[in-house]
């Protein structure tokens, strides 16, 4: 049972079975303040601006104890200085436990038994990796923004020090739903070993323009691994098909970023409104052109209906053209990716790329947070030195039949995004009828998300070593952050040019990545990636099977969230539908 579970009149049966009767969170021993004396700007290092110091005459005394147990890719270094801090100023009557032994795979089973656990002892958790209903399990904090923070200094609101990311999934978000909160602003790109790549040129690897550097293409790319392959460098793909890869890290992002690049473009068959019929692949915020909107009866019948589409772009689902495409340009991957890479975790795998640890069997290109960069930057030797380089762009093959046999499967000069934006993730957990430790997660969440715990945080991870994936969702010039940190960032983003609204493209959630909470997809998804990727699997999985299957587990899955919506089960037949 959750430490100090309290329930108003204490009626334990009413509320999933929980007992007793233990006094709620905020402290009555005399005083509901703090006493502890926050540190000084200047103790916090140069350039903190005194006005957003903790205003201690309105931070409430908390007693009780908060389980964080997040996958924390080594930073929790960072969160034990920020736990010692709050636990300092709430005069040691708080206890927050770094639960830090999950990662990968484990993690996100784990995390998916406690938010369906009344009993669970976890109180913050990386939201985005639940499959379950994360509204229904995990408190909304959407108000809290909008009110005054005391961590944040005397009167300031937190949306205030905070940048919209933070509380908002996307660009275009505008709900008063947050049952996450980003903690991070972050990008992704491609990271190379320049000394593989330079090998690679001596024996003919040439980019699209000419040129023996980074990848313009996808197929420059898998040229570039066949090159590195012929100087003696094995399997030298970095990516990983660990359940947590595929389902949520790593592999997914391959799936987000060019499912969104062969999917955009049927954006306008697929608008609430019929006025909404703009569209160019060249631009990167069309989410937030006036009048964007999905009607899921439209998306559905794109993707499932194959006999009668009414829509003049047809049928654009699992046995077409454009799906197929997509796939085939995936799998020549195969043959690529390092020995053991469906059990091979994502943090495993930048070990082997940084170290290099394994020589030439080691992997020389990766997929990876922009953050990381400063790791690898920091590993240079005379056998590894790094580059990184945007999302290579996809040149699609044509279609075979129809109004547009001949044409381009994917338009021209359609740019790839990223999956850059949010990150960081943090959910509180509900504790349903116990208002008190529900008060006590979230406080804690709002000190960790302001200039001051910020600063500590960073400070945490640099005294380690430890670098973040992306820069604080806290408004950067407000916190003490390293000056190499600043530099590389600053520079980095020169050439990572795009931090991406690609999550906003509801084809994603619709079948590209699965058909979002059911289990059918999310049953085979890693399990049929595998099968057409990976060298060493028992027989031949062609893209014909794997899209078949894809296909039907898709198929049996949009039947059930019609079911669950009360729709009609052939609600993919009428694109017009009124649902």
């Amino acid at each position: 049972m959750k430490k100090n579970q309290w329930f108003l009149f204490c009626f334990p049966v009413l509320l999933f079975g929980l007992s007793g009767c233990v006094s709620p969170q905020i402290d009555s021993s005399g005083t509901d303040l703090i006493q502890a004396t926050p540190l000084s700007a200047a103790e916090l290092g140069e350039g903190f601006q005194a006005q957003y110091l903790p205003d201690a005459s309105n931070i409430h005394q908390f007693s009780g104890t908060i389980d964080v147990a997040l996958d924390f890719e080594g930073t929790q270094v960072g969160w034990k200085k920020v736990a010692s801090e709050y636990e300092r100023l709430q005069s040691n009557k708080v206890k927050v436990n770094i639960n830090d032994n999950l990662s990968g795979s484990t993690y996100s089973s784990k995390l998916n038994e406690e938010l369906l656990n009344p009993n669970t002892d976890w109180d913050i958790c990386e939201g985005n990796l639940g499959y379950t209903n994360i509204r229904g399990s995990t408190i909304n904090m959407y108000s809290a923004f909008q009110a005054p923070n005391a961590y944040c200094g005397k009167d300031t609101k937190w949306a205030n020090v905070l940048s919209q990311t933070a509380y908002r999934q996307s660009a275009s978000d505008t709900s008063a739903v947050a049952q996450i909160v980003n903690s991070e602003i972050m990008q992704s790109c491609w990271f190379v070993n320049t000394v593989a790549m330079t090998a690679a040129g001596e024996k003919g690897y040439k980019n699209s323009e000419g040129e023996v550097a980074y990848p313009k293409t996808w197929d420059d790319l898998i040229s570039l691994c066949s090159y590195m392959e012929d100087a003696g460098y094995t399997n030298p793909l970095g990516i990983s098909l660990a359940s947590s890869s595929v389902e949520s890290l790593q592999f997914t992002w391959l799936l987000r970023i060019y499912g969104d690049y062969y999917y955009r473009q049927f954006y306008k068959y697929s608008m609430a409104s019929d006025v909404w019929t703009s569209y160019s692949g060249t631009r990167e915020d069309v989410e937030t052109f006036a009048g964007f909107g999905f009607r899921f009866p439209k998306v559905m019948h794109l993707l499932f209906d194959e006999e009668d589409n009414q829509l003049p772009c047809g049928y654009v689902g699992f046995h077409s053209d454009v799906y197929k495409d997509f796939v085939s340009q995936l799998a020549k991957m195969k043959g690529h990716l390092m020995e053991n890479v469906d059990s091979t975790e994502f943090s495993a795998l930048r070990d082997l790329f940084r170290t290099q640890s394994r020589g030439k069997s080691s992997p020389q290109i990766i997929l990876d947070y922009q953050g990381f960069g400063l790791n690898y930057l920091g590993a240079t030797s005379s056998s590894f030195s790094v580059g990184y380089f945007d999302y290579p762009t996809m040149v699609s093959g044509k279609f075979s039949s129809g109004d547009r046999e001949g044409e381009s499967i994917v338009p021209e000069n359609t740019i790839t995004r990223d999956i850059g934006g949010n990150g960081g993730f943090l959910s509180i957990i509900n504790h349903l009828g116990n208002k008190a430790q529900n008060d006590l997660n979230q406080d804690f969440l709002k000190f960790f998300l302001s200039p001051y715990g910020q600063t500590i945080y960073y400070q945490g991870l640099a005294e380690n070593g430890v670098v973040p994936k992306g820069l604080s969702t806290v408004k950067n010039e407000l916190i003490v952050i390293p000056q190499a940190w600043k530099d590389y960032f600053a520079n980095s983003g020169k050439t990572i040019t795009f931090s991406g609204n690609v999550d906003q493209n509801v084809f994603l959630s619709y079948g590209v990545r699965y058909v979002v909470g059911y289990k059918n997809t999310q049953a085979i998804i890693t399990e049929n990636w595998r099968k057409l990727l990976m060298s060493n699997v028992g027989s031949v999985f062609s893209v014909t099977a794997f899209c078949n299957q894809w296909a039907d587990a898709c198929f049996k899955d949009m039947k059930l969230m019609c079911a669950d919506n009360n729709w009609p089960t052939d609600a993919y037949l009428n694109p017009n539908l009124n649902l």
